[in-house]
């Protein structure tokens, strides 16, 4: 199958992403620039997945909303997005798998 190396690689990406976190703050956006980037291979990948442009809807309502000054409440919004799309992720493998 030529997309197993593909996702092999959205994995690897969002498992990097999440090791940024253990930085703390300080990774934070770096987590959030390489989960944007493995999302961004995943709707290449599976356009017709509906739970990925919910993703992308969040990720957008965040850059709206937040003035690149304040730190408050705003930043549980990128937290849930780092576990919702590990859930994409993970969901689309057991799919496959399945399959």
């Amino acid at each position: 199958m030529v997309l197993a190396p593909t996702f092999k690689i959205i994995e690897i990406v969002n498992i990097v992403a999440l090791l940024f976190l253990l930085i703390g703050g300080y990774g934070l956006p770096v987590t959030g620039l390489l989960q944007v980037i493995a999302a961004i291979f995943f709707v290449t990948l599976y356009p017709t997945n509906k739970l990925i442009y919910i993703y992308f809807a969040f990720v957008l309502f965040f850059f709206a909303l937040w003035d690149r000054k304040s730190f408050d409440w705003l930043f549980s919004i990128p937290i849930g997005l780092i576990f919702f799309l590990t859930f994409i992720i993970y969901q689309k493998k057991k799919h496959l798998k399945k399959n």
